[in-house]
């Protein structure tokens, strides 16, 4: 059948002499495949449409029980074009891109997490500031959305309340059940993570935007602790998580 949906270009890779293979978030149907034939033919219709980040509307053939779909028409209606110009954004935008396409599942509908990767990029592409807390914020709500939010209220052994005075102190996280542990469970063995983390942590679970998340002003050690918590407690979950290729790229960079 033939259908119509918004997408973002995930990624993409050369197939054949001429065509391509992208891999779409749509907001119909979840991460999809799809081969562009020819696209890479200086006279295609489709050539300048196929870039990572990019929003478009694409029209699919799609094929019941394939896991591959023909795509026959496709139009660009937003590029992201500030994010290329920046190595933060990109990096920034490149890392929700590649978290997307390892936790989600093919063909597995999700309209919120599209949105909240359309919102990410659009965020990202008009920032003024560092971009890395919209990142931290996408993080923290992709566990969100996909049903393993950390817990930073609670102790994840016991259960016991853990009341706001008691956050100056620095705290054990534990990865198992993904959360805070109080002075009692918290024996040893597990990441420790300071005051001023764990309150970042906090606020990035409650703040009612990302751009309210955008407006956080962090310092160095406390971002670098806030990214690798959440990377890790993503990491517990999805696997795929592990060394995303995205990070290596940018990382050799520097």
């Amino acid at each position: 059948m033939i259908v119509k949906t918004d997408a973002i270009v995930l990624a993409t890779m050369k197939y054949g002499d001429t065509s391509k293979i992208a891999r779409l978030y749509t907001k119909e149907f979840g991460k999809i495949s799809v081969i562009a034939k020819g696209v890479r033919s200086p006279k295609s219709r489709l050539r300048a449409c196929l870039e990572p980040s990019y929003h478009v509307a694409a029209v699919i053939y799609k094929k019941e029980n394939r896991e591959l779909h023909l795509l026959s028409q496709c139009d660009v209606l937003e590029t992201f074009r500030h994010v290329a110009e920046n190595m933060d954004k990109l990096k920034t935008a490149m890392v929700a891109l590649e978290l997307v396409n390892v936790v989600s599942h093919d063909e597995e509908r999700n309209e919120e997490l599209f949105m909240t990767l359309l919102s990410h990029l659009r965020l990202v592409d008009a920032a003024t500031k560092s971009p890395l807390p919209a990142l931290y914020y996408f993080e923290m709500k992709l566990s969100s959305i996909l049903g393993f939010r950390p817990e930073l209220s609670v102790c994840t052994q016991c259960g016991e309340t853990i009341p706001e005075e008691a956050a100056a102190a620095q705290r054990e996280y534990g990865f198992g059940k993904s959360g805070v542990l109080c002075d009692v469970c918290g024996t040893g063995g597990k990441m420790t993570i300071s005051p001023a983390t764990l309150s970042v942590l906090r606020m990035l679970r409650t703040v009612s935007s990302a751009e309210a998340a955008l407006n956080l002003q962090l310092a160095q050690p406390v971002a670098d602790q806030v990214g690798k918590v959440l990377r890790l407690h993503l990491q517990s979950h999805v696997g795929g998580c592990r060394g995303l290729r995205s990070e290596e790229v940018f990382a050799a960079m520097t």
